[in-house]
C-alpha cells in the first residue's frame, strides 16, 4: 500500500522463489492453464517485440486520467515478479507528460502515473520503448478502460501478425481447457481433451518456431525467443540457436541465452568458482576471492531485500552461520537490490553479520549473470580450493550438507 510520499511499484513472488520475469505473452483472457495468457484488472500485459528503427531517439507523450499539472509520471522497467523500477520521470504540464531519450534496440517499459507519490487508483500502460514516436492514453482503474498506445515503431506489423497466430491457437485450445477443468481427469472426455491440448500445443510450438526463424535476425524474433525458448524441446532449442548463429545475430536475448548456458556450464558442481567483485554496503570494493581461501567453505548467497522468499529463508541461513561459522564457514551475500538504502536496512533488520556485496543493478546484477541466477534465493557452496561442491541448498538441506562437511 502506498503511504505519504512513497512510490511503491510492488514486489512479488512465484511459489517460494523470486523469479526474473519481465513480461508475459498474451492476447486475451481465459481462466485456464495457459503459459501465454495472464491479465489483471489494472494491467494488461501484451506481446511486445523489438525491431530496428531508423529514427534516432524516442519521444513518448501522453495523458493520464486523474493527474493534474505538477504530478509525476514514471517510466519504469519490470524486474522480478511485478516489481517496478523507475528509470525516468516526467512532470505533467498542461495535462500531458513527455519522455525523450535514445535506446539501443527496444525494451518493455511501463508508464506509471502518480499523484502526491501514490499510484493508487491510476491505470498504467505497457509500451515498447524504441526509437520512435509513441503516444499513450491512460485511464483510471475505475473506468475499466485499457490504455491506448500508438507508435511509429516498425515492430507493430510483426506484432499484429503474431497476435493473429497466437489468438487462433488460443481459440482452438480454449474449449478443450474448459472440458479438462470441468471434468474429472480420469474421464474419457477429459483424457481426450488433454490429448487435443497436447496436440495443439505442439502445433503452436512449431508455428512459433517457424515464425521466429523466418524473421531472424529481427528484434521481433529475438524477443519471441525470450519467451518461447524454454517451451521448445532440446532439439528445437539447439536448432533455433543455430539459426541465430548462422545469421550472426548479435541480438540481446540470443546472446543472453548463449551467455547463460556458458555461465551454467562454468559454475556447475565440480567446476572452479567464478570470482565476483562489487561494493560492500560502505562502498568499499570486495571480492569473493577475499574469503574463499581463508575459510574451509564459503557460501555465495544470492538474495534481495525486496524478495519475500529470500527474507523468509534468511533466519535459516543466519542459524547456519551461527552454528558453523566457528567451524570454518563464511557467507558472502550477493544482493540483487536496486535501492542501496533498502539493501542496508534489510541487512540490519535480518541480522546478517557476514560480508555483503551488490552493484545495485537488480536482475541485471553482474554477479547473478556470472552464476546464471534467474531465481532467488539461490546459493553456491565453494570449498577452500575454490571448487563448487553444492548449489541451491535451502532449509534443512543447507544444515544437512554443512553438518556432513563440518560436523555437528
Amino acid at each position: 500500500m502506498l503511504r505519504g510520499n512513497e512510490t511503491d511499484f510492488s514486489l512479488g513472488r512465484s511459489g517460494d522463489v523470486c523469479v526474473h520475469r519481465l513480461s508475459y505473452i498474451t492476447s486475451k483472457t481465459y481462466n485456464m492453464k495457459s503459459r501465454f495468457t495472464i491479465l489483471s484488472a489494472s494491467l494488461l500485459l501484451a506481446v511486445l517485440f523489438t525491431a530496428c528503427a531508423t529514427k534516432p531517439g524516442y519521444t513518448v507523450t501522453g495523458t493520464a486520467e486523474g493527474t493534474v499539472d505538477g504530478d509525476t509520471v514514471y517510466l519504469s522497467s519490470m524486474q522480478g515478479f511485478f516489481q517496478f523500477v523507475p528509470e525516468d520521470t516526467a512532470i505533467v504540464k498542461d495535462g500531458e507528460f513527455k519522455f525523450t531519450g535514445e535506446i539501443d534496440g527496444a525494451a518493455l517499459r511501463f508508464i506509471v502515473p502518480t499523484h502526491k507519490g501514490s499510484a493508487q487508483g491510476f491505470g498504467m500502460a505497457q509500451i515498447l520503448l524504441e526509437n520512435a514516436d509513441i503516444h499513450v492514453e491512460i485511464f483510471s482503474e475505475q473506468s475499466g478502460k485499457e490504455a491506448v498506445v500508438t507508435s511509429t515503431g516498425e515492430n507493430y506489423v510483426l506484432l499484429k501478425e503474431f497476435e493473429q497466430l497466437d489468438s487462433t491457437y488460443n481459440a482452438r485450445i480454449t474449449p478443450y481447457w474448459e472440458k479438462v477443468n470441468a471434468g474429472n481427469d480420469s474421464t474419457a472426455e477429459s483424457v481426450a481433451a488433454q490429448a487435443a491440448i497436447d496436440k495443439l500445443t505442439a502445433e503452436r510450438r512449431q508455428a512459433v518456431y517457424d515464425f521466429m526463424v523466418n524473421y531472424i535476425p529481427s528484434g521481433f524474433s529475438d524477443l519471441l525467443l525470450l519467451y518461447e525458448y524454454p517451451n521448445f524441446e532440446p532439439e528445437m532449442q539447439k536448432a533455433v540457436l543455430d539459426a541465430f548463429a548462422k545469421h550472426k545475430a548479435e541480438t540481446p536475448n540470443y546472446l543472453s541465452i548463449v551467455n547463460a548456458q556458458k555461465a551454467a556450464a562454468a559454475t556447475a558442481e565440480g567446476e572452479s568458482y567464478t570470482d565476483i567483485e562489487m561494493a560492500d554496503p560502505t562502498g568499499r570494493k570486495i571480492k569473493v576471492s577475499d574469503y574463499v581461501g581463508k575459510n574451509k567453505y564459503t557460501l555465495i548467497d544470492f538474495w534481495a531485500s525486496w524478495c519475500g522468499p529470500c527474507r523468509a529463508e534468511m533466519p535459516n541461513v543466519v542459524a547456519a552461520y551461527d552454528k558453523f561459522h566457528s567451524k570454518g564457514l563464511e557467507i558472502v551475500g550477493v544482493s540483487l537490490d536496486n535501492d542501496g538504502a533498502a539493501w542496508r536496512k534489510a541487512i540490519k533488520d535480518l541480522h546478517m553479520p557476514w560480508p555483503q556485496m551488490s552493484d545495485l543493478k537488480g536482475w541485471e546484477s553482474e554477479g547473478a549473470a556470472a552464476y546464471n541466477v534467474t531465481a532467488i534465493p539461490a546459493n553456491v557452496l565453494v570449498d577452500q580450493k575454490g571448487v563448487i561442491i553444492a548449489k541451491d541448498l535451502r532449509e534443512e538441506a543447507l544444515h544437512a550438507k554443512l553438518t556432513e562437511l563440518l560436523g555437528e
